[in-house]
């Protein structure tokens, strides 16, 4: 088998993928009994970061290892100026970084129903905003 002649970092369609995967399990999670609101929270601002690399990759920008919802928007706006009017609610998912994420976290109680469902609602937000600027096919074929 010979090696592929990209990395899968480097190929928007494997960021995509990834990014629909974390969407779908946080869209799953929330139909839950007892969801995990900031589990929910936390895989939407992966999400949406992978949504953001995979156009960003698209465009040929060298990947660069930040978390930060705002930055990756930012690089996103020196391609196409309007993803600056995502900047709002990339903020809001910035949140969910790191709260809630370890025991002791003071904001872990503050992360409830409508945090979660607000996470959702941006992320299948950005989402659609990449998937309509990445000729990639969306959702990808294995994603069932």
């Amino acid at each position: 088998m010979s090696a592929p002649d990209k990395k899968p970092v480097e190929t928007p369609g494997e960021w995509l993928r990834y990014a629909n995967e974390n969407l779908r399990v946080a869209e799953y999670a929330l139909e839950l009994p007892e969801p995990a609101w900031h589990t929910i929270c936390f895989l939407c601002q992966s999400a949406a970061e992978k949504f953001l690399k995979a156009y960003l990759v698209a465009q040929g920008w060298n990947l660069q290892k930040t978390h930060d919802i705002v930055v990756l928007l930012r690089f996103c706006s020196d391609y196409d100026n309007s993803f600056t009017g995502l900047l709002q609610d990339g903020a809001i998912l910035n949140e969910y970084i790191s709260a809630g994420r370890y025991p002791g976290d003071l904001t872990f109680e503050a992360i409830g129903s409508d945090e979660a469902q607000e996470a959702v609602a941006i992320t299948q937000l950005i989402a659609d905003y990449v998937v309509a600027r990445v000729s990639v096919p969306y959702p990808p074929p294995d994603a069932a």
